[in-house]
C-alpha cells in the first residue's frame, strides 16, 4: 500500500523564491518611503521568476520593454487627457483607450518585441484606468515603473542567486 504522502509533492525553490521576492518588495516599498505601489513589483517579481534562468531573462526583458512602452503612452494619454476633462468617465473615454491599444501593440511589432505587447498594454492600462486622476503623473508613471523594474530586477537577482548554487 502506497504512502499518501508519497503523492504529494514538495515545496520548491521556485515557491521560496516566489515568496520572498514579494516579501522583498513590500521592504523596498517601506524603504522608499510608502512610495509607488508595490503591487506592481510583486507582479513583476512573481512574472520574472522561473525554474530556469533563460526563462528568467527571456521574461525580464520582454517585461521591461513593455513596461517602457506602456508607460510611455500612460503618460502622454494622461497628459492629453488632462487637457480634455470633459471627456471624464463616458463611453467615449474608454473607447479612445481601447483604440490606443493599437500604437502600443504595433509598437512592439516595429521595434520586433511581440512578446512585450502584452506588458506593454497592461501597464498602459493600469496607468490610464486605475490612476488616471492621479495629482502628478509624471510621479505616478514614474513610480509605475520603478515599481516594476524593481520586481524585475528581484526577479533576476533571486533566480541566478539560486542557479549559481
Amino acid at each position: 500500500m502506497e504512502r499518501v504522502m508519497d503523492h504529494i509533492p514538495h515545496i520548491g525553490m521556485r515557491i521560496i523564491k516566489s515568496a520572498l521576492g514579494v516579501l522583498i518588495c513590500f521592504a523596498i516599498y517601506f524603504i522608499r518611503g510608502k512610495q509607488g505601489t508595490p503591487f506592481y513589483s510583486a507582479l513583476a517579481v512573481l512574472w520574472c521568476i522561473q525554474n530556469q534562468t533563460r526563462n528568467t531573462v527571456q521574461n525580464a526583458l520582454q517585461r521591461t520593454v513593455g513596461t517602457g512602452i506602456g508607460a510611455a503612452y500612460g503618460l502622454v494619454y494622461i497628459l492629453i487627457k488632462q487637457r480634455f476633462p470633459q471627456l471624464g468617465d463616458s463611453f467615449l473615454h474608454y473607447c479612445i483607450i481601447s483604440f490606443s491599444l493599437i500604437p502600443i501593440i504595433y509598437t512592439t511589432v516595429v521595434i520586433k518585441q511581440k512578446k512585450a505587447s502584452y506588458f506593454s498594454c497592461v501597464v498602459f492600462l493600469s496607468i490610464v484606468v486605475n490612476h488616471l486622476m492621479d495629482e502628478n503623473p509624471y510621479l505616478f508613471v514614474a513610480n509605475r515603473s520603478l515599481d516594476t523594474l524593481i520586481g524585475i530586477a528581484l526577479g533576476l537577482i533571486l533566480n541566478y542567486g539560486y542557479m549559481k548554487k
